[in-house]
């Protein structure tokens, strides 16, 4: 079975992100430039296989770098990403790869970016506006309960199979 980014990089393949690891290279573009890596349901994907995640990953921070890697979410096709937050807030390419392949590791300061604030360079909102809203919002209130009494759930919304989804079609479609 192929998946998503098996391997360190190789410019012979032409498929996935290799193929836009080798656009960017080919245009002479450095890390830091024009182009993001959305992670949307490539990270969905890449989460169940930790090597290829590590390769993907990898790949994406060491070319493009982590200012242009960029959180992204699919929930209105698989449901809530509380998973996906879950699984990409602790994974860590291996020391391995990282040796193996030079690829990085991944830090808190890393994270921050992916989950946000690399937007920030492309929906610009002031500093100060953002330390007004961001403490005490809904979120980070909701958040702060939450640590006081963590009660995790992975419940995923949305039809499971054919029937429910052709139910869920045939009920109109919307909640």
């Amino acid at each position: 079975m192929t998946t998503l980014a098996e391997g360190p990089y190789d410019p012979q393949r032409s498929d996935g992100i290799v193929a836009l690891i080798t656009s960017v290279l080919d245009a002479g573009l450095q890390s830091g430039c024009n182009v993001y890596a959305e992670l949307g349901s490539t990270w969905r994907f890449l989460m169940r296989d930790p090597d290829s995640a590590a390769h993907a990953l990898g790949k994406l921070f060491k070319h493009l770098g982590a200012d242009n890697v960029l959180w992204g979410t699919d929930s209105i096709w698989y449901g809530r990403p509380r998973d996906q937050i879950q699984a990409f807030r602790s994974f860590q390419i291996s020391e391995e790869f990282q040796q193996r392949c030079g690829d990085p590791a991944i830090t808190a300061d890393m994270r921050a970016k992916v989950f946000g604030l690399n937007e920030l360079k492309l929906y610009p909102v002031a500093e100060d506006v953002l330390r007004q809203h961001l403490g005490g919002d809904a979120v980070a209130r909701a958040r702060e309960n939450y640590r006081n009494a963590p009660d995790p759930t992975f419940l995923s919304c949305g039809p499971k199979n054919r029937r429910e989804f052709l139910n869920f079609l045939a009920w109109g479609g919307s909640g």
